[in-house]
């Protein structure tokens, strides 16, 4: 119902002369769940991103690429670039809305480079006025009127400067946008930058982005958070990186540790959850002074077919000293009560995936540079109240009728008397399903957005996809991540861009601040790559 009013308000805003709203020729544009060519035939989008070292704040990112790199991505089989702005490369915050010609002349450059090579440019604002969005640090886009008046400003005139060129595919108006308060804002904001473009440019294709969350608010709506702005020419965007814990795994600033292996059937994963029961009957730690000591939880049978995930928990409430753990083991019993198998396995000698919460926000806890078996083990400390380190990384499907058991080895010193320190199983619960690491968990959640589309009939573009370096060392099963991502976006006919071009985390060329090196690449990535785009 809600397809068939967008449609009819879409129909409702046309003016009277079709011709006018119709791309001219060369263009691509948005036809039902296809972007098509002026001939109709169904064009797919299939790339690689220029990150154009946005997050330098550099104006003109001289040392990202070159016309070399256009020919490169052209012999990898692609036809499409999504290309990041910074707004700083066009305009300074001491001179709103005077556009620098330097922006402009590097722009145009780089059109001729894709005209040379035959690839299509989707423009991205990356980093808009008020802040980059994803890590939710953008308030100031949001709260700040003039910083969205700059922004639909400067698309109006990125629009207006290149509404006759057909190189480029479209606009992506906004990169992972991150609500302050509510959706509401985003949509407003994208219908405003919408409108903007449309008075000066009805000929390219607009890429509009799911809000990746609101701040504070995970939850997604009945829409997947996309906007729903009304115009007939666009394409819904969204990026993927599932599962988190995979993709980014050992990366400092992203703090989650390694993240195992793909595929890995024994690592699951789940959408929806809610905190259901625990093992509340385990046992406390001694108060006072204790030292490293072998600790034993009960076993819990699992007789409640809501208790669908498990997760390890160390408990520190109202410690007011401290207390450590290390070494920890979940072992699984079958209905008989024999022992079947070791279903985690911690030496709890990293922080990574671990995360603390106190009821009152007392104490800390985290990792430890002492430990029972090595240097390394986790701690909690000063708190007042009820308290936790839990891994919802390390989660695990318990069996129905079967016993799980938690052990370990824990050292406490100066435990309050009314402490309840102890290792614990958490169970949540969740209506989806819970699937294993490997490409039916892929499918399951990239087909969640085509159905979307195809209920909405709008196209769709994977605008990111990609995997950390450490993926593709140490027998961690990058290739396999990408082959199938790649695989079911022909499936479900979406176009896509791989992330990223040229830099150190993601990159098919590592390095930063120095053109690409051939000799600094992951090679194996780019024949993939190459091989799949020719199919």
């Amino acid at each position: 119902m809600l397809a068939i009013l967008m449609m009819l308000v879409i129909a409702g805003c046309r003016k009277d002369n079709p011709d006018e709203n119709t791309p001219g020729a060369g263009f691509l544009r948005a036809s039902g769940t296809n972007i098509v060519d002026g001939n109709g035939q169904g064009v797919l989008l299939k790339g690689v991103a220029f990150g154009n070292e946005v997050w330098s704040n550099s104006e003109v990112p001289l040392t990202h690429h070159d016309e070399t790199d256009f020919a490169r991505v052209k012999a990898m089989n692609m036809n499409v670039i999504r290309f990041y702005l910074n707004y700083h490369t066009f305009e300074s915050d001491a001179a709103p809305y005077s556009y620098k010609q330097s922006g402009w002349e590097w722009v145009d450059r780089n059109i001729a480079w894709a005209r040379k090579y035959g690839i299509r440019l989707i423009l991205n604002m990356h980093a808009p006025q008020g802040g980059y969005q994803s890590q939710g640090n953008g308030d100031a886009l949001w709260n700040e009127a003039e910083n969205q008046n700059r922004l639909v400003a400067l698309w109006k005139a990125i629009a207006d400067r290149y509404a006759d060129e057909p190189q480029i595919a479209g606009f992506g108006i906004l990169n992972e946008p991150v609500p302050a308060l509510s959706l509401q804002q985003w949509k407003q904001l994208a219908q405003r930058i919408t409108d903007s473009i449309r008075a000066v440019d009805r000929n390219h294709i607009l890429f509009i982005e799911k809000a990746i969350y609101i701040k504070g608010n995970y939850a997604e709506d009945e829409n997947l958070n996309f906007p729903l702005t009304v115009d007939d020419n666009q394409v819904a965007e969204f990026h993927f990186y599932e599962p988190h814990s995979y993709t980014h795994q050992l990366f400092d600033w992203a703090g989650l540790g390694d993240g195992g292996a793909y595929p890995d059937t024994d690592i699951i994963s789940y959408t929806n959850h809610t905190w259901y029961s625990a093992t509340f009957s385990n046992p406390s730690f001694p108060a006072g002074n204790t030292p490293w000591t072998w600790y034993e939880g009960v076993k819990f049978s699992i007789s409640d077919p809501k208790m669908n995930i498990g997760i390890p928990a160390l408990v520190g409430a109202k410690a007011g000293g401290r207390v450590w753990f290390d070494d920890l083991v979940i072992r699984e019993f079958n209905e008989a009560g024999f022992y079947t198998r070791d279903v985690i396995s911690s030496s709890l000698d990293e922080a990574g995936g671990w995360y603390y919460w106190s009821s009152d926000g007392s104490g800390e806890g985290g990792l430890a540079f002492e430990g029972h078996s090595n240097g390394q083990s986790l701690f909690i400390s000063n708190t007042g109240s009820d308290c936790n380190l839990s891994n919802y990384s390390a989660a695990f499907v318990p069996k129905q009728g079967y016993s799980y058991q938690v052990c370990g080895w824990m050292k406490g010193e100066q435990l309050a008397a009314t402490s309840s320190c102890k290792m614990r199983i958490d169970f949540l619960t969740t209506p989806d399903p819970v699937l294993p690491r490997d490409k039916t968990l892929l499918a399951a959640r990239l087909g969640k957005y085509r159905d979307w589309a195809e209920s909405k009939q709008v196209p769709l573009f994977l605008g990111e996809f990609g995997a950390g370096m450490y993926c593709f060392i140490n027998n961690k099963g990058g290739l396999s991540w990408v082959g199938d991502v790649i695989d079911l976006s022909f499936q479900y006919n979406m176009s896509f861009c791989y992330h990223a071009y040229h830099e150190d985390s993601f990159g098919l060329y590592y390095g930063y601040g120095t053109l690409p090196d051939p000799n600094h690449k992951n090679q194996p990535l780019i024949d993939l790559l190459t091989k799949k785009l020719s199919e």
